[in-house]
C-alpha cells in the first residue's frame, strides 16, 4: 500500500498544477479579450484555489514552479485590468467635462 500513497501524490500534484495554470491562463485570456465580467469570476475561482490549495503546506510547497508561471499570468492579466481601468477613467472624465460644460451652457441660457 504504501507504493500507491505516492503516486496519488504525485497525481494530485499533476492535477493542481494543471488547475493552477489553467486558471491563470484562462484569466490572462479573458483580459485579453476585454471580458471584464468574465475575469471578475476567474478571479474569484483563482483566489478560491489558492486558499483551499495552499491549506496543504506540503502541496502549496510542490507547486512552487507552477506557482510562478501562474503568478507571471496573473501579473499580465492585472495589467490589462489597470490599463482598462485608466482607459474608463480617462472617458468618465471627458465626460464628467462635458456634462460640466452642458451645465455651464445650461446656466448661461438662463442668465439671458
Amino acid at each position: 500500500m504504501s507504493g500507491i500513497a505516492p503516486v496519488l501524490r504525485e497525481t494530485e500534484l499533476q492535477t493542481r498544477q494543471r488547475q493552477l495554470l489553467g486558471l491563470g491562463t484562462l484569466l490572462l485570456q479573458q483580459a485579453q479579450a476585454g471580458q471584464w465580467d468574465a475575469v471578475r469570476l476567474t478571479d474569484g475561482r483563482f483566489a478560491q484555489f489558492v486558499s483551499q490549495v495552499s491549506r496543504n503546506p506540503q502541496l502549496w510547497a510542490a507547486l512552487q514552479p507552477a506557482r510562478d508561471k501562474a503568478r507571471i499570468l496573473y501579473q499580465q492579466a492585472l495589467q490589462l485590468c489597470e490599463q482598462e481601468t485608466q482607459v474608463r477613467k480617462q472617458e468618465w472624465q471627458q465626460l464628467s467635462s462635458i456634462r460640466e460644460g452642458l451645465t455651464a451652457y445650461g446656466e448661461a441660457q438662463q442668465w439671458d
